[in-house]
């Protein structure tokens, strides 16, 4: 019969920091999330969201905006944006702005101009 007092506590644990939901992951899992954002392990875990927390945090910034979200989640809007950035699937989120996207999260759409030559 195993002590479950005598069990190490295992540095991949990833837990949800809107429902607090925590699950098990894996290194490889992790460093690769890592390297993709190029962020630090312990960066990405610090940030991370489930699917229901991402949900959550999506529905706030769709109905009220980036301050509104972080007004509700008690964070700063700079950890609303890294929510987004780093557990989303790099889609943009609507909200009330006129080019629909947040600053800083997906990617950026440069439009090329006509080079005029005279």
């Amino acid at each position: 019969m195993m002590n479950k007092k005598n069990r190490k506590q295992s540095p991949n644990k990833l837990i949800c920091n809107v429902t607090y939901a925590s699950r098990i992951s894996n290194k490889t899992y992790l460093a690769n999330k890592a390297d993709k954002f190029n962020i630090s392990v312990d960066a990405f875990k610090l940030y991370y969201l489930s699917k229901d927390g991402y949900a959550q945090v999506v529905a706030e910034v769709e109905a009220g905006g980036l301050d509104k979200a972080a007004e509700v989640f008690k964070v700063e809007k700079k950890t609303i944006i890294s929510y987004l950035r780093y557990n989303g699937r790099g889609k943009f989120v609507k909200q009330d702005k006129p080019n629909g996207r947040i600053d800083g999260v997906g990617k950026e759409v440069v439009e090329e101009k006509e080079l005029v030559t005279v």
